[in-house]
């Protein structure tokens, strides 16, 4: 069982590396894709929100589908068809169809959060945290590997080769996950299912704690898929960065997750979850805050600060609805989260967009900043 553990460990962060991977890659490429099309910061926004949106919808079905065909073959799925929609997008210059593209490209990112931490939590039942924080890590990994590579790659050729190229790691790691992943074999106690035996109030005061936990994460990530959504296009426009420069900077909000997850991870097993989430919020409100008004020798400061403490609500996050949550419902709760949590990029990108053509960046990362303390009223009562 324990080298099971280990190898599930490593593959699902490795796994949880190429989900990022795939999910950041437009955001990193929207610059050039905006000047090839012509696109407003609006428009551009709304063509971020293509992928997020099967992405955070499509996540509650396959936590639900979970119960019902293998978490491992549902993972691997995803992973063949985001490959294969971003292979067929490097092809593609009409505007409609690179979006339809990209629609696709997000059904297969959201198959792996609801049963990637699910089935993690089935190997670390005592030491969730912990585990939390390396999953995490490989998050981290992907997002800061990811602008380090693309930028560059669409420097040299362009943002196309760089998609056509991005195909193939996908499609090496499904094929290692079908050889190598294990599944974990169910007890007796397991297989029984008890959804079906409790009427609608028992099953709303057990899950009551994990849905109050899930609204208040999607407040205080709303920092983050903000940064995610607007930050390449802030460096270029209003840094006066190349793409390569902008990506650099992209990957300072990444590269504190190495760290951070593990680390936050264990000290909010240590001091309690909500201790630890309260704390890191405030690190990250006055960080994003801060942002547009250092100067350039001093702009890595506040990205590396707002990655630290950004990465280290989503491991705890993990972590907490992991501990709170009954484990019938894990797989449809965990979908439910992630749904909630990327509807706010859906939204918030387009938003952004607008105010950026109406008024200007600064103002944009002000209202983020101000989001994210309106979810300490929610943790107080989980």
């Amino acid at each position: 069982m324990e080298k099971h553990a280990s190898l599930t460990l490593t593959l699902l962060s490795l796994s949880h590396a190429m989900n990022h991977v795939y999910q950041l890659t437009i955001t990193v490429l929207l610059p050039l894709i905006k000047e090839e099309y012509g696109l407003t910061y609006f428009m551009t926004g709304v063509l971020g929100s293509v992928q997020l949106l099967p992405y955070s919808l499509l996540q509650v079905l396959f936590g639900y589908l979970s119960g019902r065909f293998s978490r491992k073959k549902i993972v691997i799925s995803g992973f063949i068809i985001t490959a294969l929609a971003f292979l067929a997008m490097g092809f593609r210059t009409n505007i409609f169809i690179f979006s339809v593209l990209l629609f696709i490209a997000g059904i297969g990112g959201s198959t792996y959060h609801p049963n990637g931490v699910p089935l993690l939590s089935e190997f670390y039942k005592d030491k969730m945290g912990q585990a939390s924080g390396f999953h995490q890590t490989g998050g981290s990994i992907g997002s800061l590997i990811l602008p380090l590579l693309a930028a560059p790659l669409a420097y040299i050729f362009n943002w196309r080769v760089t998609l056509t190229i991005l195909t193939i790691p996908g499609l090496i790691l499904a094929l290692v996950l079908w050889r190598f992943l294990p599944e974990p074999t169910l007890t007796i106690e397991d297989k029984k299912v008890t959804q079906g035996k409790e009427d609608r109030k028992t099953i709303l005061k057990k899950i009551r704690p994990s849905i109050i936990l899930i609204l208040a994460a999607a407040i205080f990530v709303s920092g983050q898929r903000g940064i995610d959504s607007i930050s390449t296009l802030y460096f270029t426009s209003m840094r006066s960065m190349n793409i390569v420069e902008a990506g650099f900077f992209f990957s300072m909000f990444k590269i504190a997750g190495l760290f951070s997850s593990p680390l936050t991870g264990r000290l909010s097993d240590s001091f309690g979850r909500t201790k630890v989430l309260i704390l890191l919020i405030g690190v990250a409100s006055s960080s994003l805050f801060s942002l547009p008004w250092v100067p350039d020798s001093a702009l890595i400061v506040p990205c590396i600060v707002f990655g630290f403490a950004s990465f280290g609500l989503l491991t705890i996050t993990d972590a907490f609805l992991v501990d709170i949550t009954p484990k019938d419902y894990a797989s449809t709760l965990f979908g439910i989260h992630y749904t909630v949590s990327f509807l706010s990029s859906i939204i918030i990108s387009p938003i952004l967009g607008f105010i950026t053509d109406s008024i200007g960046f600064n103002v944009g990362f002000t209202i983020l900043s101000l989001i994210l303390p309106l979810s300490i009223p929610l943790l107080l009562v989980v």
